[in-house]
């Protein structure tokens, strides 16, 4: 049986509310469909459709090659499966970190030279105060960039590193914390602007990059503050308030995103898969 999506959009320009059930989001042909509108509307929202961890493992390897957590991995039931489970209530210090840092503005893996295609989030716990999801559309604020700005951007690289939003919520770390951070996700230079395949641009920017190559430091983050603020103006972003049940898929290349603060005793929690990019930073 063919499923007709019903596709909803949020904003002009990012997102569309996905009208599915969870019996029918495997059905055939279905990720194919899930993948073009992916492309065309950045965020795709699932509202209460309460994906089971088996459903969820199951879509994303439908969608592509699903990359199990590892870095993040809690030895939880979830990190078995190759879910990454973001909650507050961890012991261990690294752990910690990993989720203090998506309350600032990133894309998923600047560590490597491809990053991951697609991200997808579900809501198992959904928090009592805080802990919103927001998204930036990276091709619409690039596209928007007056001319001489953009001429301004060519040829300059950018270098990310975990230490660069670690020292946002730890600015006076140890020498411990800082060959931790090393350790995990070394100083890494991109070019700062990404002209990808479809003929989109994205900007490599966001809390992990940490200056312009060959620029004074002053001068590079000053530059990169000045793009963000470009980046996640409102007629570029969309806040999710997250409900039990939801789902939310993104287009990470395209996206910057953040979680919104909030506090161990408001029970957010959050599983989370990513999905292998084949489109290599160029």
């Amino acid at each position: 049986m063919v499923i007709d999506l019903k596709l909803e959009p949020i904003t002009p320009d990012l997102g569309a509310c996905v009208r599915i059930s969870s019996d029918e989001i495997l059905g055939e042909g279905v990720p194919s469909l899930l993948l073009a509108a992916l492309n065309q509307y950045g965020v795709l929202v699932f509202p209460r459709i309460g994906l089971s961890d088996e459903q969820l493992v199951a879509l994303s390897n439908q969608l592509g090659d699903m990359e199990a957590a590892r870095t993040t991995a809690d030895g939880s039931g979830p990190s078995q499966m190759g879910i990454y489970r973001i909650a507050l209530d961890k012991d261990n210090r690294s752990q910690r970190e990993y989720v203090a840092g998506n309350d600032y503005w990133h894309m998923d893996g600047t560590s490597y030279q491809t990053p991951g295609k697609a991200t997808l989030l579900k809501c198992e716990s959904p928090p009592g105060a805080g802990g919103d999801t927001e998204f930036a559309h990276l091709f619409a604020a690039y596209a928007a960039l007056p001319e001489p700005g953009k001429r301004k951007l060519q040829g300059l690289r950018v270098v990310h590193c975990l230490e660069a939003v670690g020292r946002k919520f730890n600015p006076h770390p140890t020498a411990e914390d800082l060959q931790r951070w090393n350790t995990v996700f070394p100083p890494t230079e991109h070019p700062l602007v990404w002209k990808q395949l479809d003929g989109r641009t994205s900007l490599l920017i966001g809390s992990t990059a940490q200056g312009i190559a060959g620029m004074p430091r002053d001068e590079g983050e000053a530059l990169l503050q000045e793009l963000l603020d470009w980046c996640t103006q409102d007629r570029f972003t969309y806040r999710h308030h997250w409900q039990q049940g939801d789902l939310v898929i993104w287009n990470n290349p395209g996206l910057l995103h953040r979680s919104h603060p909030y506090t161990e005793d408001a029970g957010r929690v959050m599983h989370r898969t990513t999905i292998r990019g084949f489109e290599a930073i160029a």
